[in-house]
């Protein structure tokens, strides 16, 4: 009848358990159908409706049937495969540390085949006195020339530094005297003594300074000697020199020797240049100070002049106060004004001396021989001497060899000391034993 209800049992009639597999099995082949559609195509497509609606219904017992997870397994084992069969094999890679051991052990084997060569190029330059007898003449040849080179090489090195010093020097030659105190001495007696014994031990004390810091550091016992000259863009001269000397003797002999040397300087300057030198005073102002007022007339008949006081002490020190046993010192200076002689600058053509000189004495070293067996207690005096010359040139005109005479007999004059001191003592020979 038509308004009963549908009984429960109804549901379950053959026929709608036909349907409902009917619907499955058509649902599953749909999922089928939509996974090789993605498989082929990347790219997303549209959502089918029909096919959505139809998975809406798919129990989750067909997704686990053994058809579909076999399938779903084998799909997806094989990209894996590919992928595993594309990818290359891992090369093993060392670590930093291994590496940066690498290198050290070839720089150090590197290092060590350089530290031949050079010992072997060492030995075969500079090979010791047991094996020279040993080397050819061509090898003895070789290594005489590397050294040469090497000196040479070092020479060109210093060339420009020595360039420098010499502009130096020169330079410092034209500034004029370190030692240079103006002295200025007046007419009467009393005041130039006054004034004189008031720079005594000041002028002393810096020019044994001076020569201290000036003096090479050389072998004492061996002669030196440096001089420079240069003429200014005013026309006028200086010349600088520096020597040291060895004597036998005592250092008291040859400081009375060199006191009474300046005592009567114009004898021996007349005697060893050949041209008149008179003195215009005759003032021994006080023990240690000396003044010379000379007036030298050359061969051309040119006029000089120069004004100068030496300073002077002599100190005979202690045997145990370490090499010296005596010490002297004299110091020169010029004097810038002299009202009782001045300069005649006119008439004459003025020279300007500074000079320290120092004795010292020095043990006898092996090597050095004398003369004379009676040497005191095997000692040797050492002179050493500085002069500073300024030749001004003159506000009159003369001719160009006398200028150049004036400048020889500046050069000259510095050297009648040397030759003096050889002829008076007994100079010391440097000798190889």
């Amino acid at each position: 009848m038509s308004g009963d209800v549908v009984a429960p049992e109804a549901l379950d009639s053959p026929t709608r358990l036909v349907t409902d597999e009917a619907t499955q099995w058509l649902a599953s082949m749909d999922e089928m159908r939509d996974d090789d559609a993605t498989d082929r195509a990347p790219s997303p497509k549209a959502k089918d409706p029909v096919a959505s609606h139809r998975r809406r219904f798919v129990s989750p017992s067909t997704d686990s049937s053994p058809v579909v997870c076999n399938k779903k397994r084998s799909e997806s084992e094989e990209p894996e495969l590919e992928i595993q069969k594309k990818r290359p094999k891992r090369k093993h890679r060392k670590s930093t540390i291994n590496v940066r051991k690498e290198e050290k052990a070839n720089l150090l084997e590197e290092l060590a085949e350089l530290h031949t060569k050079m010992e072997e190029l060492k030995a075969r330059a500079f090979a010791t006195c047991v094996g020279v007898e040993t080397r050819t003449p061509s090898q003895m040849q070789s290594a005489n020339r590397l050294l040469r080179q090497a000196i040479q090489k070092q020479q060109l090195e210093c060339t420009k530094i020595h360039a420098l010093m010499s502009e130096y020097s020169l330079f410092n030659i034209r500034v004029g005297s370190p030692i240079h105190r103006p002295i200025h001495l007046h007419r009467d007696t009393h005041s130039r003594r006054a004034t004189l014994l008031a720079l005594k031990s000041k002028v002393l004390e810096d020019g044994a300074k001076f020569l201290n810091d000036r003096r090479p550091r050389v072998d004492p016992l061996k002669p030196m000697r440096e001089d420079h000259g240069y003429e200014a863009s005013n026309g006028d001269f200086y010349a600088t020199y520096i020597s040291t000397m060895q004597f036998e003797n005592t250092v008291k002999q040859v400081y009375d020797i060199l006191l009474a040397y300046f005592s009567s300087i114009e004898i021996s300057v007349s005697e060893k240049l050949g041209n008149i030198t008179i003195r215009e005073d005759d003032d021994n102002m006080a023990p240690g100070i000396t003044q010379n007022r000379l007036v030298s007339t050359t061969i051309g008949g040119l006029r000089m002049e120069s004004n100068t006081v030496y300073f002077s002490r002599y100190e005979p020190g202690d045997r145990d106060a370490g090499p010296q046993n005596g010490y002297g010192i004299f110091v020169a200076d010029f004097v810038d004004d002299d009202d009782l002689n001045p300069y005649h600058p006119h008439e004459r053509i003025r020279r300007d001396f500074s000079a320290v000189l120092e004795l010292t004495s020095y043990p006898i070293k092996h090597g050095v021989r004398t003369r004379s067996k009676n040497t005191s207690e095997g000692r040797v005096v050492v002179l050493t001497r500085w002069v500073h010359s300024k030749v001004y040139h003159p506000e009159y005109e003369i001719p160009q060899t006398g200028w150049h005479e004036m400048r020889d007999n500046t050069e000259r004059w510095i050297q009648t000391l040397h030759h003096t001191m050889m002829e008076r003592l007994s100079p010391v020979v440097c000798c190889r034993r």
